[in-house]
C-alpha cells in the first residue's frame, strides 16, 4: 500500500463551491459625537443679579483698565459674568455695581476662559470695601 492511497482514505472530503470572498473595511479609529441639546444643562447656582458690574483693574499694566461683566451670578463668595474681552487670571480688581443696593468690593480674577458669548469670568470677592 502506498503513502498515498493512505491519505486519500483517511483524509476528510473538502467541499468547494464558488463564492465570492468576504471583503471586510480596515478598521478606523471611532469618535463618539454628543449632541448638547440632547445632554442636560446644568442649572446655573447662586443668585442672579440683575445689571451689570465694572471691574477696574487695580495692579499691573492693566492699571485703570475698565471690563464690564454681564449676566451676573454671586454664589459661595464669587462673582460670576461674562465679559466681551479676556481678563488677566490672578488680576486685582475693584467692583462697581450698576445695581446701586450694591456695595463696591475688591476681588481677584480667579478664572477666565474663552466661551460662545465671549469671556466667562469668576471672580473670588473680598469682604474689604473698595479702595
Amino acid at each position: 500500500m502506498s503513502n498515498a492511497s493512505v491519505a486519500e482514505v483517511t483524509s476528510p472530503q473538502i467541499l468547494t463551491e464558488e463564492r465570492p470572498a468576504e471583503i471586510r473595511p480596515e478598521s478606523s479609529a471611532c469618535i463618539t459625537i454628543i449632541d448638547r441639546p440632547a445632554a442636560p444643562a446644568r442649572a446655573p447656582k447662586g443668585d442672579s443679579v440683575t445689571g451689570t458690574v465694572s471691574l477696574m483693574m487695580l495692579a499691573g499694566e492693566e492699571f485703570g483698565r475698565i471690563h464690564e461683566l454681564d449676566e451676573l451670578r454671586v454664589h459661595d463668595g464669587r462673582l460670576h459674568g461674562v465679559s466681551r474681552e479676556s481678563v488677566p487670571m490672578g488680576s486685582i480688581v475693584t467692583l462697581g455695581w450698576q445695581d446701586s443696593t450694591r456695595t463696591a468690593c475688591r476681588g481677584v480674577v480667579a478664572f477666565s476662559i474663552r466661551a460662545t458669548s465671549g469671556w466667562r469670568v469668576t471672580v473670588e470677592l473680598d469682604s474689604k470695601l473698595a479702595a
